[in-house]
């Protein structure tokens, strides 16, 4: 299988649940870091307040965010 996409030399793992209060300064700390090349894979466990809206608004314009939103809370080790 070739890989069409250069890898990213780190991954980023953000667990969250209904972290909207906090998500887009946490968001933007991260993307303001120096060192770029990275991804962030948001894991979103189900949360009930507009952390999911949040989340796709920031993975639709930054290419290296993938959001994965769990359908059913999965409980914090899980989420990880």
């Amino acid at each position: 299988m070739s890989v069409s996409k250069k890898l990213p030399k780190v991954s980023i793992g953000l667990p969250v649940y209904n972290g909207g209060l906090f998500l887009r300064g946490a968001l933007d700390s991260l993307l303001q870091q120096s060192f770029s090349d990275f991804e962030l894979i948001i894991s979103d466990n189900a949360s009930t307040d507009d952390t999911e809206i949040i989340c796709r608004e920031y993975a639709k314009k930054e290419g290296r965010i993938r959001y994965i939103r769990q359908a059913e809370n999965q409980g914090a080790m899980a989420n990880f």
